[in-house]
Parts: C-alpha cells; sequence; structure tokens
C-alpha cells in the first residue's frame, strides 16, 4: 500500500501535528497515576475504535466520511491515529484522579462522550473529517459505547494487574 503525501499542507495536517505534540506533552508532563504496564493497553484500545470505524464505514460501500481532505489514503491518514491515544488516557488518568464513585459513573460516561463529540466537531471544522454521509449525531452512541467499554476494560486490567502485584509480593 502507497501513502501519498498531501495535494497541500494545510489545516488539518497542522491540526494532526498539533494534537500529535499533546499526546507526547501529555504523557510526559502529567504525573503517573497509571500503572506503566497499562497505559500502552489503553493507548492500543484508543488506536483499535477509530480504525475499526475508519475501516468499515469510512470505505465502500458506506463510504460515510473521509479521513483529512483526500480521497486516497495519505500519510496523515496514518499519523491521525497518533491522535487518539490520549483521548482514553485522559479518560482513565481522570477516572484515577478524581476517584469517581458508581454513583458518578454515568455522568463522567456521559461527560466525556460529550467532550468527543465536540473534539471530533472541532476536527470537521478543520477538515480532519470530512462528512460525505454522517452526521455529528450519530457519535454520540459510539462514543458512549466506545468509552463504556474502556472503562470496563480499564477496570479488569487494574484488577489483574493488582492481583499480579500482590503475586509478586
Amino acid at each position: 500500500m502507497l501513502l501519498y503525501f498531501p495535494n497541500k499542507f494545510d489545516e488539518n495536517e497542522w491540526t494532526i501535528l498539533i494534537v500529535i505534540l499533546f499526546n507526547l506533552l501529555i504523557l510526559m508532563l502529567l504525573p503517573k497515576k497509571i500503572p506503566k504496564e497499562i497505559t500502552p493497553l489503553i493507548a492500543l484500545l484508543s488506536i483499535s475504535y477509530p480504525k475499526i470505524m475508519d475501516h468499515s464505514m469510512a470505505v465502500k460501500p458506506y463510504n460515510l466520511y473521509n479521513l483529512t481532505d483526500s480521497g486516497k489514503y495519505e500519510l496523515f491518514d496514518l499519523a491521525l491515529y497518533a491522535v487518539y491515544p490520549a483521548f482514553g488516557y485522559l479518560f482513565v488518568y481522570f477516572l484515577e484522579y478524581v476517584n469517581v464513585s458508581r454513583v458518578l459513573l454515568v455522568v463522567y460516561i456521559v461527560a466525556w462522550s460529550i467532550i468527543g463529540v465536540a473534539v471530533e466537531y472541532l476536527f470537521v471544522i478543520l477538515h480532519v473529517f470530512i462528512y460525505t454521509g454522517w452526521k455529528l449525531i450519530y457519535s454520540l452512541p459510539i462514543y458512549l459505547i466506545v468509552i463504556a467499554i474502556t472503562y470496563v476494560f480499564y477496570q479488569i486490567a487494574t484488577y489483574y494487574h493488582k492481583k499480579e502485584s500482590n503475586n509478586q509480593s
């Protein structure tokens, strides 16, 4: 598969580069609250969801949206996957930071889903996503499901991490 370079370097490429830089700063500067063994798992999970969506909904026969401003798979379409890990990481980071109770968990998941839709809207404005049939409102239930799954995954991963740590001590 050949990766094309963008025809012109404009706001969508700049957005992707700035958000990747933001991701790196988050990982380097935030205090480490998430076990180092779990962080890459959250990053990979955060990349997997959009990759699955892109390879099912952004291609024929549906072709509901395009990535960046080209119909071809270009270098920045690939780089876009480096944008996603911060979202999942920040979700679980603040989950640990504020110690969300079971009662507030639903509110927390809904709030992060709304944040996800807002970021996606910004990406639409900046031509990172170009809708050809997709509507922003379709994204809310997707984010609700994905964030809830991320929460369950994180709970399972931390449970086994603690169990393994206790077995080694």
